[in-house]
């Protein structure tokens, strides 16, 4: 029959598939040259038995075609069987040279499986923040976490914004940092509102007025507007209008203004506190400030500065930050340094036996600036300090600690 034919030539190619030795699938190399397995005599003469058999019935009869249909599928399923147990046959015979390259083959493929799974747990991937998120973190580092629980906005009292002040009397015990605790304003607000210049003032039984916010006070001056005012100070000039009652840009040479939230100048501060000015050297005082005889004219007159007696060649340094307005030397004076601070102050430094320091030059408090001698109109080796506010001279002694 054309369809016994069929079948069987079909399982026969799928035997020779099955058939393929292990080592040639792995290596691409019939290593074991397999024989075609022979086909039985039996199975000879039941074939040349079939085609001699003349038909007795029709071509398609449903009887011989499921007769043949079984046959067959009785044969593929002993062609496997057979198929299968001739592989393991063929793997128990293989030579030991076969063996070993089908186990090199074998522990290559595991290691590098193996290899990979280690290298992937062992360098799990990267991921490397992008720009939003490196911002986001590098913002967290400076923002505070919002709080768990936030606090109503309506719990807090309003901020002011029309200026208010209370008036406290100094009680025994009071300092300026515990009355500024006391009222929840910063100190440097106290000072600018009762025009305190030292911590001195600060006395029982003195009177002061409290702001009812952060600020500082200012007179305006010849040319100024409210517009320069608030440029001044970095504020909005509505809130300086609102804390003032103004109704109108309209300001008089005099008024004096409160400018909320700014604040005092360091200098004043250090000036307020008598942290302003160091002593340029340590030394005996030999003439105070004030009136005295001159010892090379011998007349009575102002001695605007003090002269410390120091040996020749000691430091000297600047009583404050500054600028080395002049250098050079004078008759009177000799070798001398003149150094320009903040807030209208200068401060001089004569009879010098050596400069260290350049005219236009920046300096800092308590940076040596030359050394002392006996230069100009001398007595002996000495400092004569003197400090000028305003261009006027004014005693040392009350600014220097």
């Amino acid at each position: 029959m054309k369809f016994v034919g069929h079948s069987e030539n079909s399982v026969l190619e799928a035997d020779k598939i099955l058939n393929k030795p292990l080592v040639s699938v792995l290596s691409g190399e019939d290593f074991i040259r397999k024989q075609p397995p022979k086909r039985s005599k039996r199975a000879n003469s039941k074939s040349s038995n079939q085609k001699q058999r003349p038909s007795s019935g029709p071509l398609f009869s449903p009887a011989v075609v499921n007769s043949d249909l079984n046959s067959s599928r009785e044969k593929a399923s002993d062609d496997l069987q057979r198929s299968t147990r001739n592989q393991f046959q063929n793997l128990i015979k293989l030579t030991p040279r076969s063996i070993l390259l089908i186990a090199v083959l074998l522990s290559t493929s595991v290691a590098g499986v193996l290899a990979a799974s280690l290298i992937s747990h062992s360098h799990p991937n990267i991921s490397l923040p992008d720009e939003n998120s490196a911002q986001e973190a590098l913002m967290a580092m400076l923002e505070p976490e919002p709080s768990s629980s936030p606090i109503d906005g309506s719990d807090l009292p309003p901020i002011p914004t029309l200026l208010a002040e209370k008036s406290y009397t100094i009680r025994r015990g009071d300092t300026l940092q515990t009355i500024a605790s006391r009222f929840g304003v910063r100190e440097d607000t106290i000072i600018s509102a009762n025009n305190l210049s030292s911590k001195s003032q600060i006395q029982v039984g003195k009177t002061l007025k409290i702001p009812n916010m952060n600020g500082v006070y200012h007179t305006v001056k010849k040319n100024e507007s409210l517009s320069y005012i608030s440029r001044a100070y970095g504020v909005d000039m509505t809130r300086i209008a609102d804390a003032n009652n103004i109704s109108s840009a309209t300001i008089r040479i005099g008024e004096r203004l409160f400018i909320p939230n700014a604040k005092l100048n360091a200098s004043v501060l250090r000036n307020f506190y008598g942290e302003t000015f160091i002593w340029p050297v340590r030394g005996q005082i030999s003439s105070p400030f004030g009136y005295r005889t001159n010892p090379f004219s011998g007349q009575r007159t102002f001695h605007a500065a003090i002269d410390i007696v120091v040996n020749r060649g000691t430091a000297v340094k600047a009583t404050r930050e500054g600028k080395i307005a002049d250098t050079g030397y004078n008759a009177v004076f000799g070798n001398y340094v003149i150094i320009r601070h903040a807030d209208g102050y200068q401060s001089l430094y004569a009879h010098l036996d050596s400069i260290l320091s350049k005219k236009g030059t920046s300096i800092n408090q308590g940076e040596t600036i030359g050394r002392s001698g006996n230069t100009g109109q001398s007595t002996g080796p000495h400092l004569h300090f003197a400090i000028f506010r305003n261009g006027q001279a004014v005693d040392p002694r009350q600014y220097v600690k």
